[in-house]
């Protein structure tokens, strides 16, 4: 072969090679991330949730759809331990229930292959419950989920809203409460509100924006009552946010802003969802409080565990491994991030 056609060739080698590791490494270099020691206090955690609503009745006497279900949550964790990403699901009292009746108990499963469980109450947001009623209907799904497997650290989401869910959610056993959405202001003076919070407002429309607003969303903090969001470092229950929309609103809406798109449950997961994510996740990274735990949130609906959704969700978790391999966040159920702020106290 002629000298100057091989040289020729090796160039035309190099190029292609070096186009591809650009290619591969966009996300890395999108923007300038500061440097952080993942594991220490100023770790930055990217953790999941997923709802097993409690609305759902017919998983706890359907094996059909309960399995339907079931089949999501292991689709769900097979991609995710593909990429060194934790999952966390938030169980109602019906698929507690299921995995009971139909003798598959999925919690166990869970927790037996590293990702996190908590309870789903989805206690009633725009009703004022006696503080007992409350806590006796959140510990009945703590009691359930606790039945199914062993776990020390119980966290707790659906439980804001009128009620005084600070107490309820104390007498109850609950040790944090995340997916803090607007519900619950409503238990709040309007002096502890944000403009324009009011019940009507939040009833009719803010009602799932993140809570409290803003970035301050993404950092933890202990609380001792449910009529403010001002941190108290004697607090016996962890607020932890960090709340987003599910991950197929992001190309209609983002998370930042908490806007819900039209289409809400409907909206299509697309790449376009899953690269603005990583986009918004490495913009956070780029300017938060080094000096204080964070925590970025992302909901995953149960049925966006799907093969349909198979090149998205594994686009999500690559990119994400990669920002953990370089250590710009540490994967993390919801309790990991409950056990390293007690670490941090």
């Amino acid at each position: 072969m002629d000298k100057k056609i091989k040289i020729l060739l090796i160039i035309g080698l190099v190029v292609l090679l070096a186009s591809a590791l650009v290619g591969g490494w966009k996300y890395y270099n999108r923007v300038d991330v500061p440097d952080q020691t993942v594991g220490q206090q100023s770790s930055l955690y990217l953790t999941t949730m997923t709802h097993l609503e409690d609305a759902w009745s017919n998983m706890a006497e359907s094996k059909e759809v309960f399995s339907k279900v079931a089949q999501e949550i292991r689709f769900g964790m097979d991609l995710a331990e593909d990429y060194d990403a934790v999952l966390t699901f938030e169980a109602g009292l019906p698929f507690s229930q299921g995995c009971e009746n139909f003798d598959d108990n999925v919690v166990a499963e869970v927790v037996g292959r590293g990702h996190g469980v908590g309870v789903h109450p989805d206690l009633q947001a725009k009703k004022k419950l006696e503080i007992s009623q409350a806590s006796a209907y959140i510990k009945e799904r703590i009691l359930a989920l606790k039945n199914l497997v062993d776990v020390d650290v119980v966290g707790c989401s659906g439980v804001v809203g009128k009620t005084d869910w600070y107490a309820a959610s104390r007498e109850a056993g609950c040790d944090y409460i995340d997916g803090v959405v607007a519900f619950a202001y409503l238990s709040m003076p309007m002096s502890a509100r944000p403009d324009g919070y009011t019940d009507e407002a939040i009833l009719n429309g803010l009602f799932h924006y993140p809570a409290p607003v803003g970035d301050e969303r993404f950092y933890p903090f202990w609380i001792d009552s449910s009529k403010d969001f001002i941190p108290d470092e004697d607090g016996d229950i962890l607020l932890t946010s960090g709340e987003t929309m599910s991950l197929a609103m992001f190309a209609e809406a983002g998370s930042r802003n908490g806007e819900r798109p039209e289409c809400g449950s409907d909206c299509p997961l697309t790449m376009s969802d899953a690269e603005i994510a990583i986009e918004e996740i490495i913009d956070f990274a780029s300017h938060r409080d080094t000096t204080r735990i964070a925590k970025f949130n992302v909901y995953f609906p149960a049925d966006l565990f799907v093969p349909a959704n198979k090149e998205v969700l594994e686009f999500f978790f690559s990119e994400t491994k990669k920002l953990q391999d370089q250590g710009i966040l540490h994967w993390a159920s919801q309790a990991d991030v409950y056990n390293a702020m007690v670490a941090g106290r």
